[in-house]
């Protein structure tokens, strides 16, 4: 009779420790879906940050031709307008429609002379 107890609390305790690590397993391949869904934002981030910025170098050089091709994917908008000897407006990037950074930008107007 010991015998069949000592057994029913084995039992109890491989499922109670089989639970507690599903549970623990589960937690960990959450907090691994959020990390990935984390790195994936951050990196579209960065690529807008780096196309608008190189946008905006190539606009005020005056090269427009020298704008970057954006990846599959992404938008680059840029809204410019020029007044008062000012160029100011912004340069958009979105990624599939959702605009992901914003770049406000202004510098003088250079003036060519004859």
């Amino acid at each position: 009779m010991k015998g069949a107890k000592r057994s029913n609390l084995f039992l109890l305790e491989l499922i109670f420790s089989l639970f507690s690590f599903t549970l623990c397993a589960a937690v960990c391949v959450g907090l691994l879906l959020h990390a990935r869904a984390m790195s994936q934002e951050s990196t579209r981030l960065t690529q807008a940050v780096y196309l608008a910025q190189s946008a905006a170098e190539a606009l005020r050089a005056g090269q427009e031709d020298a704008c970057p091709q954006p990846p599959e994917g992404y938008t680059l908008t840029p809204q410019l307008t020029s007044r008062d000897g000012l160029v100011e407006g912004e340069i958009q990037v979105a990624y599939e429609g959702e605009t992901i950074y914003t770049l406000t930008v202004a510098w003088p107007q250079e003036v060519t002379e004859p």
